[in-house]
């Protein structure tokens, strides 16, 4: 191999990103765009969006924002015909969008768990299914899950989550099982907590400081720890790898 570096560009690739308006899914969709990638961003806030795609088209890279709710089976199939339309195929899937509760396990109302599980499982498994059909069609493509180390790992307040996040991996691992042949590699992606403005409240005080704790590091994570993690799953380097959760976590399962 001439350049072994080579293999982790993703120009020309057509990444989706879901969960994009901010965090996380912010930090990995201009990510992906500076390893080369032309990025389509999906969430629920149109404004946020077409910020995003602004800040990625300057980079010089192929952007398009979507406004969908993935927790709606018909918006993801609207989120599919645009990316069909503008960008003609997608290469790359990476699932971000989530919503979370911290409360007590005894708290929780139906209403909660309806909108944890239909973004975070139910979106996230129609995404694959539906943009995953543009891979299957072409006989290659990556997808990215975000889990978590609430997947193996738990702390209070979180029992409903960590139980959806435990799902997206074995998810993963049954996808890649079923879809291998099809060309289609998938994999997760889970990290630790992470510092993000939907998450400022509940990293402060004395919560970040038994947090932190944990994690053998020493800090909480900022999206960008996340980003070669996700290039390396969404490149050619990543190409026998599959149906496989990636801890991005400073030692916190480790730790545990």
């Amino acid at each position: 191999m001439n350049d072994p570096l080579a293999q982790f560009g993703l120009k020309g690739r057509v990444a989706v990103v879901t969960g994009a308006s901010e965090g996380i899914g912010r930090g990995l969709a201009l990510g992906l765009a500076a390893a080369g990638a032309d990025v389509v961003v999906t969430a629920r806030r149109e404004a946020a969006l077409e910020e995003l795609r602004a800040e990625i088209a300057q980079t010089g890279r192929r952007a398009g924002a979507c406004a969908v709710d993935v927790s709606r089976v018909g918006d993801i199939r609207r989120l599919k015909d645009f990316v069909v339309e503008r960008f003609g195929r997608a290469d790359i899937l990476v699932n971000a969008a989530g919503f979370t509760v911290t409360k007590p396990a005894w708290d929780m109302q139906e209403d909660e768990w309806d909108r944890m599980l239909d973004v975070g499982f139910k979106g996230l498994f129609f995404s694959c299914q539906i943009i995953g059909g543009l891979m299957r069609a072409r006989g290659y493509g990556k997808i990215i899950n975000l889990s978590s180390t609430f997947s193996r790992s738990i702390i209070k307040g979180r029992a409903v989550y960590g139980g959806i996040k435990a799902g997206v991996s074995h998810l993963t691992e049954a996808l890649a099982l079923e879809w291998a042949a099809d060309g289609i590699r998938v994999n997760a992606l889970a990290p630790t907590a992470v510092a993000t403005p939907s998450r400022a409240e509940l990293l402060s005080g004395a919560s970040l400081e038994r947090i932190v704790s944990r994690i053998p590091l020493g800090r909480v994570a900022v999206p960008d720890d996340l980003v070669g993690a996700t290039i390396y799953l969404a490149s050619q380097a990543s190409d026998f790898v599959t149906g496989h959760t990636l801890f991005v976590d400073g030692g916190w399962v480790a730790g545990s």
